[in-house]
């Protein structure tokens, strides 16, 4: 059944949140469904779905209950018949949860994409049990902690749907190998980085930890991403003598090629959303190194398709780095057990199913 969807963001920068939505509104539109997004003007969700081809009505989406906001979305709501309307942030749910009432159509999806607790205050209890129909955990982590910060909400409420990506973008034949390009020869042990640059995905750590790799292998890091500490990495770099050793990307949009092009990934996050990058390198055939929090042990299994470290410790990271780099074979098995556990979990089929069963399972408006 063809379904109306709505999707609703009012983030300004791209990043995991609205690139999960751009993908996962490709896929809809490709099973028949009609899929809106809202998002502010000029916004980097705006850019990319524009250039995906994906439908796009831009809002000014103002405050908390704002009255003009929520009017106009009601309008649109009505409009385009929606069905089903998925939110990002608890702002936009309210916003939405009430132009549904006034328009007396659509069911509200609260997609949790960060491992974040609920308040214990009163519009957040009101929004999420009277004004939200299911809410979507992007892992059993996240699941845990809202119900863990949120004993007033229904358990039952809470669906798990892992993140999920488009395998066959990793393949071989899909993608090519970025060494000749960087310059950087073919038996040379290459760490990767994707991310945003900033505290959170715990970038001293990798810093600290390559210089103690450096120490044991010749090894070179490639850093795909930008934000706040791009001066602090050159910085390092430049106190380090590490120029010829470090190589700072920029935002990349071909992901799947550095992914292929590295022999491993390392996040070592200090906080985090899902990491989805994880999952594109493991779906590459490649191992990873992450830290033990939220929903990376979901991700990459301990030893089997990577190793998982305590937070704020370069040590076990280089530590990690070096036991991976050193033995091809170890290296060789982890990548391929990453590809196998992504198939079975994270396949963008998989997730897309999931929340069709869903969406198919609400009663109608």
């Amino acid at each position: 059944m063809s379904l109306n969807i709505l999707f609703i963001n009012s983030i300004m920068i791209y990043g995991g949140g609205e690139v999960w939505m751009v993908t996962a509104a490709k896929e809809f539109i490709k099973k028949g469904h009609n899929l809106t997004i809202i998002c502010k003007p000029d916004s980097g969700l705006e850019k990319y779905a524009n250039k995906n081809g994906i439908r796009v009505i831009p809002l000014r989406i103002g405050g908390d209950i704002n009255p003009v906001t929520i009017i106009k979305l009601s309008r649109i709501i009505s409009k385009n018949k929606i069905d089903i309307i998925l939110t990002n942030t608890a702002k936009e749910l309210r916003l939405s949860g009430v132009a549904s009432k006034l328009s007396r159509r659509g069911k509200i999806i609260a997609r949790h994409g960060i491992d974040f607790p609920l308040k214990n205050k009163f519009h957040y209890r009101f929004t999420y049990n009277k004004l939200t129909d299911i809410v979507i955990a992007n892992s059993e982590a996240t699941k845990k902690t809202l119900l863990r910060n949120a004993p007033w909400l229904n358990p039952e409420k809470i669906k798990v749907i892992y993140n999920g990506i488009n395998t066959t973008d990793y393949d071989i034949n899909k993608t090519r190998n970025l060494r000749k390009e960087l310059g950087i020869s073919t038996d040379l042990p290459l760490i990767g980085f994707v991310g945003r640059l900033n505290i959170q995905k715990g970038i001293k750590d990798l810093l600290n930890a390559f210089l103690q790799v450096r120490n044991k292998i010749n090894a070179n890091l490639l850093i795909a991403g930008e934000g706040e500490l791009e001066e602090n990495i050159k910085d390092f770099i430049l106190r380090n003598n590490l120029k010829d050793s470090v190589r700072l990307l920029g935002f990349r949009e071909d992901i799947n090629n550095i992914m292929r092009t590295i022999d491993l990934l390392i996040l070592p996050s200090l906080w985090e959303g899902f990491g989805i990058v994880l999952i594109e390198a493991m779906a590459a055939g490649k191992p990873c190194i992450t830290t033990q929090i939220s929903s990376m042990p979901e991700i990459v299994e301990n030893n089997i398709s990577g190793i998982v470290v305590q937070p704020e410790d370069s040590s076990s990271i280089a530590q990690a780095c070096i036991k991976i780099l050193s033995d091809k074979e170890l290296g060789n098995k982890m990548g391929v057990e990453g590809k196998r556990i992504v198939k079975e979990k994270f396949s963008i089929e998989k997730m897309i199913n999931n929340y069709e069963d869903i969406f198919n399972k609400l009663p109608e408006t």
